[in-house]
C-alpha cells in the first residue's frame, strides 16, 4: 500500500517533434563529449576516470563519453520508492506513468489577514507542516520553509525543520541542504527508518565544486534517494534561447546522474528542473513567467525518454505578492502544462511570491486545483460502460431522463471532483451563508483540519533519537563557531518553551 501518483488516460504532450527532440538529445551529449564539466573533486575525478571518463586534471574537467554515458543510465533505477514514516505513504516514482504532487517551498510564512510575510514562529511552523500532512492530494513532502522559524540559529534552521517533519508528517519528505548538515539529516532519517530525499545543486553553467561532489559520495554510501538540480537563468547561467538552456541544463543533471552511479551503481537518483527565464529589466528571474513552463515541458520529454524520475519546479513559481488572480493563473498554467507534459513530480501547493512566501490558506485552495488537475488526468473512459450505448437507447428521447438512472447516481463523484473550498452555491444561497470568498472558505477547512488531524507520535526511542542528533548538532556548530553567544541566548528560549518541540 503506497501513494502510486495520477495516471494520465491520454498520451503525454510533447512539445518537441521528433526531430527537434533528437536535435536536443544530440546537443547534450556533444555538451558532455567535447565540452565537458569542472568537477573540482580530485576523489571524484579519479572515480570518474576508473568508470571511463576523460579527463583534463590541469582544468579539473571530465568528459563523458556515450557509451559512459548509457552504462549509467542501463544502471540508473527507472523509478523507485521513496518511503515515508508510514507504508501507506511511501511514494513510488514511476517516470512516463504517473505525477505526484508536493508543495512548494518558502522562506517566511504569509499571513492573509495582515498581507504581510514574516518567518514563523516554532507553532505556525508546525501547524504548516501538520497542515500538510492532512491535504489529500499533497503526495509527500517540500522542504518548507528552507530556513526554518524563529529563535533558531541560522545553521540549525535546516535541522529544526527536517526534526519537526519527521515529528508531526507521515508523509515521504525532501530536504535540502546548507554547510555540512547534511550529516545529521542523513542520521535524523536513518533513526525515524525512513528516506529523506536530498538535494545535489550543481553550479550552473556546467560545473560541480567540491562541497557537491563529497555530498554524492555520502549520499549513495548512506543508500538515500537523491536528486540534481543547477537553477540556472537564460542568458546569464545558461543560453537564453529555450533549447539551449534545456541542453545546458540536461548535460549538468546528465553529469551528476554517471558520477551517482560510478560510485555506486543503481543509486536512486532523479532529475529537478529549476530553469528560469530572466526579467531583463533587472536580470532576476521572472517568476511565474511562461517560458519556466515550455522549458520545463522539455525537461519532462528528456527525462521521460530515458525513463528516469523528473520533478518540475515551473508551477511553484510566482511574482504575485499577495492571493490575487496573478498568482492563480501563473502557477495553475504552469502546473497544468506540467501534468500534461509527464513530470514525475510537480511543486504547488502553498507558494507565493518567487518562492520567498508560502500561504497555509493558499496550500488548502491549491490542493483543491490539484484535485480537478488529477481528475482532468485521468481523461474519459470509453469502455461499453462509459459510451452508455443500451442506457441511451432505454431512455429516448424527450421526455426521457438520465435524471433517475443508477448509472447517474453511481458515476457522478468519479465524473465530477468536488472541490472543497470552491463555492458551488446559487447566488441567493450565498448571500444568506455569509458571502464568503475562497479564502475565508479556506480558512474553515485550515482551522477543520487543524483540528481533526494528529499524526500518530513518535515512539519514544526514535523521539530521543531525534534529539540527541539535534543535540550534537548544536554542540558541533558552538564549538566551531556557527553559532554567536546571542544566538545561543535567544536559541535557549526556544528550546526552553513550555510546549517544546511542538511550540
Amino acid at each position: 500500500m503506497a501513494r502510486e501518483g495520477a495516471g494520465c488516460g491520454f498520451p503525454y504532450v510533447d512539445i518537441l517533434d521528433k526531430e527537434s527532440f533528437r536535435k536536443v538529445c544530440e546537443g547534450v551529449s556533444q555538451v558532455l563529449e567535447k565540452t565537458g564539466v569542472t568537477v573540482q573533486s580530485e576523489k571524484m575525478r579519479k572515480a570518474l576516470k576508473d568508470y571511463g571518463c576523460q579527463t583534463d586534471e590541469a582544468l579539473e574537467r571530465v568528459y563523458f563519453g556515450r557509451e559512459v554515458v548509457e552504462r549509467a543510465l542501463g544502471t540508473s533505477p527507472q523509478g523507485f520508492e521513496i518511503r515515508a514514516r508510514e507504508e501507506k505513504n511511501h511514494v513510488h516514482l514511476k517516470p512516463g506513468k504517473t505525477t505526484q504532487f508536493i508543495n512548494a517551498c518558502g522562506t517566511s510564512l504569509f499571513h492573509a489577514d495582515t498581507q504581510e510575510a514574516a518567518l514563523p514562529t516554532r507553532k505556525e511552523f508546525y501547524d504548516y507542516i501538520r497542515l500538510l500532512d492532512a491535504l489529500p492530494n499533497l503526495d509527500f513532502q517540500n522542504c518548507f520553509p528552507f530556513f526554518g522559524f524563529q529563535k533558531v540559529p541560522e545553521c540549525m534552521k535546516l535541522l529544526e525543520s527536517v526534526a519537526a517533519k519527521y515529528r508531526v508528517s507521515t508523509k515521504a519528505q525532501i530536504e535540502g541542504t546548507v554547510f555540512d548538515n547534511y550529516r545529521f539529516t542523513t542520521e535524523m532519517a536513518k533513526a525515524v527508518g525512513a528516506d529523506l530525499c536530498q538535494i545535489v545543486n550543481s553550479a550552473a553553467p556546467l560545473t560541480y565544486f567540491t562541497e557537491t561532489a563529497e555530498q554524492i559520495f555520502h549520499y549513495t554510501e548512506a543508500g538515500l534517494p537523491f536528486h540534481f538540480a543547477a537553477g540556472p537563468t537564460r542568458g546569464l547561467t545558461s543560453p537564453m534561447g529555450a533549447a539551449g538552456a534545456v541542453v545546458s541544463n540536461n548535460a549538468e543533471c546528465l553529469a551528476g546522474l554517471v558520477m551517482a552511479q560510478a560510485v555506486r551503481p543503481g543509486s536512486r537518483v532523479w532529475m529537478n528542473s529549476m530553469i528560469m527565464t530572466p526579467n531583463m529589466a533587472t536580470g532576476k528571474p521572472a517568476f511565474g513567467d511562461i517560458g519556466n513552463s515550455y522549458t520545463d515541458m522539455a525537461f519532462n520529454q528528456y527525462w521521460r525518454h530515458y525513463r528516469i524520475p523528473c520533478w518540475s519546479n515551473a508551477a511553484s513559481w510566482t511574482s504575485a505578492k499577495t492571493m490575487d488572480y496573478q498568482a492563480g493563473f501563473e502557477q495553475s498554467l504552469a502546473l497544468l502544462s506540467q501534468a500534461l507534459s509527464g513530470s514525475t513530480v510537480i511543486s504547488y501547493q502553498g507558494g507565493l511570491y518567487a518562492e520567498l512566501y508560502a500561504s497555509p490558506l493558499k496550500a488548502v485552495i491549491d490542493d483543491d486545483v490539484v484535485g480537478m488537475t488529477k481528475r482532468l488526468m485521468r481523461g474519459i473512459d470509453t469502455s461499453v460502460e462509459g459510451l452508455s450505448l443500451e442506457l441511451i437507447h432505454e431512455t429516448g428521447p424527450i421526455p426521457g431522463s438520465f435524471m433517475e438512472s443508477d448509472e447517474t447516481l453511481e458515476n457522478w463523484r468519479e465524473e465530477c471532483y468536488v472541490p472543497t473550498v470552491s463555492s458551488r452555491q446559487s447566488y441567493e444561497d450565498w448571500l444568506r451563508t455569509g458571502r464568503k470568498n475562497v479564502v475565508e472558505l479556506a480558512g474553515d477547512r485550515m482551522k477543520k483540519l487543524l483540528e481533526t488531524h494528529k499524526a500518530p507520535r513518535l515512539d519514544a526511542g526514535k523521539e530521543q533519537a531525534l534529539e540527541d542528533i539535534l543535540k550534537d548538532a548544536r554542540e558541533y556548530y558552538r564549538r566551531t563557531g556557527r553559532i554567536s553567544g546571542e544566538e545561543w541566548n535567544i536559541y535557549q528560549e526556544d528550546l526552553h518553551s513550555p510546549d517544546y518541540p511542538f511550540a
